[in-house]
């Protein structure tokens, strides 16, 4: 009889198989990406959470005018498909990410928005012939070098958003008071955030917290005149 050989259990791959250094790196990347995409999309949440707990009209109020866009149901569907809400709920609640960060991360892209979206002067409007693709030749190039260095600037500020902030070291010009209690800052404490909460209002409550925490940066780049508040688009019985 030919004996039994008794084998433990199967390694792991990614330690013993043919993955190089390089394709370690490449995971543990995509792991902090994971990491930070969910840590911010779970801060909106519980944003939303927030003000719909704390002012449903408003909530209400929000998500009816926005739910017609075609943003708001592409959001949706994609959200659905990435299984975003998988990504958010698995294990523990990550730490809330500050909102200067979020917003830090979003200003170009408005301020990018903001300016294709504008109506250009009447003078400005290029005039279509002959005479003006000499004239046009330069401004293109100078526009494609823009774009590019544009782009650059975006992809930076969602690496600063999605990656691990550097920690800060302390320097000679620090003028922190080591002999204070450790409680004793006098910096406004962030209010504490509700959980999110999983199921039907998952995406409504990212959609409340993105209008909340970047509202006030929308708001700043929304053009004159159109800062009237939509009417209430419930019809009256």
């Amino acid at each position: 009889m030919t004996p039994t050989t008794t084998t433990g259990p199967p390694a792991d791959p990614t330690v013993t198989g043919p993955l190089t250094p390089t394709d370690h790196g490449a995971f543990a990347f995509l792991g902090q990406v994971n990491s930070s995409l969910r840590q911010c999309l779970c801060t909106l949440a519980r944003h939303g959470v927030a003000l719909r707990r704390d002012t449903p009209e408003r909530a209400r109020l929000l998500l009816d005018t926005v739910r017609p866009w075609p943003c708001y149901k592409g959001g949706q569907f994609l959200f659905d498909l990435m299984e975003w809400e998988d990504l958010m709920v698995d294990g523990e609640p990550p730490p809330v990410l500050p909102v200067e960060r979020i917003v830090s991360a979003a200003t170009f892209p408005v301020q990018w928005l903001a300016a294709a979206t504008s109506q250009a002067p009447a003078a400005a409007r290029a005039v279509p012939g002959q005479r003006t693709a000499a004239a046009l030749d330069l401004p293109l190039r100078l526009l494609a070098t823009t774009a590019r260095t544009a782009f650059l600037g975006a992809a930076q500020d969602l690496t600063d958003l999605l990656g691990t902030p550097t920690p800060r070291t302390a320097t000679e010009d620090d003028t922190e008071d080591t002999t204070a209690p450790p409680h004793s800052s006098t910096q406004p404490t962030a209010p504490e955030l509700p959980p999110l909460e999983a199921g039907f209002y998952l995406y409504e409550d990212i959609v409340l917290g993105t209008l909340a925490v970047l509202g006030p940066l929308l708001s700043d780049h929304a053009a004159s005149g159109s800062e009237d508040v939509p009417s209430d688009p419930t019809p009256s019985a």
